[in-house]
Formats: structure tokens, C-alpha cells, sequence
């Protein structure tokens, strides 16, 4: 049974995760955002992001975490889950302010999950590719492992392209949770 406090700690952690994300944007050097430490076949992410640059990650996290949710609102018990890709809204995020834009993605994602209910959040649905059934609360928090692997690749590639990455632990000062 999910109670209240584990949606209410989700959205918190969620909302927060995306503003320090902003921060490894921030200190990322303009010239760095599409750079590649190296380029082989193994650095890509499946198929969707193939060249994968810090600015590609950060699209990709802001354009899936999107569509997720917009999935998880509209879709129905059961149901299968597409993958969430809109090569659109990727290319209109990536070639905008980016930060912005996708602040304004997420800004309208926690509009959306304001609106979801204990219905909603213990309604079992399953994922493209995967055999395995989430609940959608489930879900939420397999966006925001997401969202943490991609920050560790832009760390690392923070730290390659010999920029500050952020320490984690100390970069803000706000209670997390």
C-alpha cells in the first residue's frame, strides 16, 4: 500500500534533483557541452542517444522524464508503456536555452504530478521492452535513478574535461529530504 509520505518524499528528491542538475550544467564550459571524451561504439545509450554528449544526456533526461509522465497520467492499468521519445521537443530543447527550456519541462511535469492520486500511483503498468510490471509510483522512482545515473555520466565527463564537478554532498545547502 503507498502511503503519502513516500509520493510526498518522491516529489521533493524529484524537484530537487532536477535544480542540482541545472548546477553541473551551469559549470559545464560552453565549449564541453558537446564534446566527446572519447568516440567509440561503447559510448552510447542504447539508441536513442548515440552521440552522447553532455548536452544530448541532459536533453534526453528533461525530453523522457516528459513524455514518462505524460504516459504514466494518460495511461491505462496494464497497459503498455511506450519508450518516451519525442525527437522534436529534443531538438527544439537542444538547440534553445537549455536550462530554460527544460525547467520548463520539468516545471510542467510536477503540474502534472500534483494531480496524481493514490489510484494513480498503485496503477501496474509495463514498460517497452521490459516483461517485469511497475506500479507507477514504481515508475517515478526508476525516473529518478534515471535522472542519477545520467548526472554521474555528466560528473565524469565534467571531471575528463577537466572542469569543478560538483561534490554532491556539499554543493547546496537545502534539506533534500
Amino acid at each position: 500500500m503507498l502511503t503519502t509520505n513516500e509520493f510526498d518524499r518522491f516529489l521533493v528528491l524529484f524537484d530537487r534533483l532536477a535544480g542540482q542538475t541545472n548546477m553541473w550544467i551551469e559549470r559545464t564550459p560552453p565549449d564541453k557541452l558537446d564534446w566527446l571524451p572519447i568516440d567509440n561504439a561503447n559510448l552510447r545509450f542504447g539508441d536513442r542517444i548515440s552521440r552522447a554528449t553532455i548536452r544530448n544526456l541532459y536533453v534526453h533526461i528533461a525530453v523522457a522524464e516528459h513524455e514518462a509522465i505524460r504516459n504514466l497520467e494518460s495511461c491505462a492499468a496494464g497497459e503498455l508503456l511506450p519508450l518516451p521519445r519525442n525527437p522534436d521537443l529534443g531538438k527544439a530543447l537542444a538547440s534553445g536555452d537549455l536550462i530554460a527550456g527544460a525547467m520548463q519541462l520539468h516545471h510542467q511535469n510536477m503540474r502534472t504530478l500534483g494531480g496524481f492520486d493514490a489510484a494513480v500511483l498503485e496503477k501496474r503498468v509495463h514498460f517497452a521492452g521490459d516483461h517485469s510490471v511497475w506500479s507507477v509510483m514504481g515508475f517515478l522512482w526508476g525516473l529518478y535513478a534515471h535522472r542519477a545515473c545520467h548526472l554521474g555520466n555528466i560528473d565524469l565527463y565534467l571531471r575528463q574535461a577537466d572542469a569543478a564537478a560538483l561534490d554532491f554532498y556539499s554543493f547546496a545547502s537545502t534539506e533534500m529530504a
